[in-house]
C-alpha cells in the first residue's frame, strides 16, 4: 500500500511539473508575439542557422554534429548556443561560426551576442523539457529573424517540421530539417566530433604502453546507475577478458571518481586522461567498446567502430522506447536490449558472449 502511494504521488507531482511547464511555455509565447516586429515579414530562412544546446548531453552533441557538417557543405553557416556542460564539443569545430557560452544565471550576454548575429534562423530541434523555458526566452530576448521546432502548439516558432517517424531514431528530426530546409539527403545521416590535435596526441601517448596490441575499450558506467554494472559484472568482464586473447589490451574510460577502484594489471590499464575528447580519441583507436553509455555508442557510430552496447529497459516522456530512440543505429554495433531496467540486474553471461563474438571478428579484420 505504501509503494503503491508514493507510485500516485510520484505520477501527480510529475503531471503538475508537466502542467506548469507548459503554462511557463505559453506564457512566454504570448510576450514573445508582442516582440519588435523588425524581422517578423521576413517569409525566407536565413542561411545563418543557431541551434541551443541547453541541458543536453555529450551524447546528443555528437548527434547534432552530424546537421553542421550537412548545413555548412550547403552553404549556411551554423551557431550554436550551449551551457557548459557541452560547449567544449563546438568551442573549436571548424563547421561552427560562433559556439556562443550560454550560462542560466546571467543569460543577457547571449541575448545581445545573438542579436547582433542577425537576420539568423534559430532552429530548436528538441523535444519539450525543462530547459525549454530557456530556449524560449532566447527567442523572446534574441529576437531572431526566424525560429523553427519540431512540437506543434507553441505559435513562437514561425514553422514547424513535421517528424517522419515521432517515435523513432533521434537522427530522423536531423533528416527531417534537411528535407525540411530541401537539401537532398544522399546518403545515411552521419554523426560528428572533432577532435583537436592536443587531444588525439595525449592519446596516443597514453596508448603507447600497451605494445602495439588490440585495444578493447570498456565503459563500465554510465551517466545513470541504471547504466552501471554492478562490480561482480565489471570483475567477471575483465577477468575474462583477461584471459581471452594476448593481443588484447583493455583500457577502462569513465568518470575518474567513478572508475579510481578499478586496479591496472599487465593488460589492463585505466585512462587517467580527464578530458572527454581525449578519451573520444582513444574509442577511435580501439577494435572493440564496451559501453552502457550513449555518448560513447554515439562515437562509436562516429568513428565507424565496433561496439557492444548495452540498454536498460526504459520509456520516455514521449512513450517512444530508449533502445530504439537513443539506439546504436550502426551496422558494426552489437545493441543488447535488456528486460530488466537495471544493467546490473542482468545476466551477465548473455553479454559475454557477444564480446566474444565481437572480439573474434575484430582479429578477424586485423589479418
Amino acid at each position: 500500500m505504501i509503494n503503491w502511494l508514493r507510485e500516485i504521488n510520484r505520477s501527480r507531482n510529475l503531471f503538475l511539473k508537466k502542467q506548469k511547464l507548459n503554462l511557463r511555455l505559453k506564457l512566454t509565447c504570448i510576450l514573445t508575439s508582442k516582440r519588435n516586429a523588425k524581422f517578423s515579414n521576413q517569409s525566407s530562412v536565413s542561411r545563418h542557422i543557431v541551434f541551443p544546446f541547453i541541458g543536453k548531453g555529450i551524447g546528443d552533441g555528437i548527434v547534432i554534429g552530424g546537421i553542421i557538417n550537412s548545413l555548412t557543405k550547403n552553404n549556411y553557416k551554423v551557431s550554436i548556443v550551449a551551457d557548459k556542460r557541452t560547449h567544449f564539443l563546438f568551442a573549436h569545430h571548424p563547421g561552427v561560426e560562433n559556439a556562443f557560452l550560454y550560462d542560466k544565471k546571467s543569460p543577457h550576454d547571449t541575448y545581445e551576442k545573438l542579436k547582433a548575429c542577425n537576420p539568423i534562423t534559430f532552429v530548436d530541434s528538441h523535444e519539450i523539457t525543462h530547459s525549454s523555458a530557456d530556449t524560449f526566452n532566447i527567442i523572446r530576448f534574441a529576437k531572431p529573424a526566424h525560429t523553427i521546432g519540431f512540437n506543434n502548439g507553441y505559435s513562437i516558432y514561425d514553422r514547424v517540421v513535421k517528424l517522419s517517424n515521432p517515435l523513432g531514431h533521434v537522427s530522423t528530426r536531423y533528416v527531417d530539417l534537411l528535407n525540411h530546409l530541401d537539401i537532398e539527403v544522399n546518403s545515411a545521416y552521419d554523426y560528428c566530433v572533432f577532435i583537436p590535435d592536443q587531444n588525439k596526441a595525449e592519446a596516443l601517448e597514453f596508448l603507447a604502453n600497451t605494445k602495439g596490441k588490440r585495444i578493447v575499450s570498456f565503459v563500465p558506467y554510465g551517466s545513470v546507475i541504471e547504466r552501471f554494472f554492478s562490480e561482480e559484472q565489471i570483475t567477471t568482464i575483465l577477468s575474462h577478458l583477461s584471459n581471452l586473447n594476448k593481443h588484447i589490451h583493455i583500457v577502462i574510460i569513465g568518470e575518474q571518481h567513478k572508475i579510481q577502484h578499478i586496479p591496472n594489471s599487465d593488460n589492463i590499464t585505466k585512462n587517467t586522461l580527464t578530458s572527454f575528447l581525449t578519451a573520444a580519441q582513444i574509442i577511435n583507436e580501439s577494435s572493440v567498446i564496451i559501453s552502457p553509455d550513449t555518448s560513447i555508442v554515439h562515437l562509436s557510430r562516429a568513428f565507424n567502430k565496433r561496439i557492444i552496447c548495452v540498454y536498460p529497459f526504459k520509456t520516455l516522456s514521449n512513450g517512444a522506447n530508449n533502445s530504439i530512440a537513443w539506439g546504436a543505429n550502426h551496422k558494426l554495433a552489437t545493441q543488447i536490449n535488456l528486460m530488466e531496467r537495471r544493467i546490473m540486474d542482468s545476466d551477465i553471461n548473455l553479454i559475454i558472449k557477444y564480446i566474444d563474438a565481437e572480439i573474434k571478428k575484430a582479429l578477424m579484420d586485423s589479418l
